[in-house]
């Protein structure tokens, strides 16, 4: 399962990297893409695991950039 999400104010192109290798480590990710000027990261998954993966995925964007609003595109 794909879905696309929206990192709305972004300001930091190195923490996107950041948070991307650590998402990309999560249980059940098999790949991370993010593109920094439209704000959006794709996160590929297990379907069964999804739920957990979000909300793993919002912790570690609100770790390196606190004030960016994670949510689906």
């Amino acid at each position: 399962m794909t879905k696309t999400y929206k990192l709305e104010g972004i300001d930091c192109a190195n923490c996107l990297a950041k948070m991307e290798r650590k998402i990309s480590k999560l249980k059940g990710v098999k790949s991370v893409s993010s593109n920094f000027f439209a704000e959006k990261m794709t996160i590929e998954a297990d379907e069964d695991l999804i739920d957990e993966i979000e909300e793993a995925a919002s912790k570690i964007v609100k770790k390196y950039e606190p004030e960016v609003i994670f949510k689906k595109a």
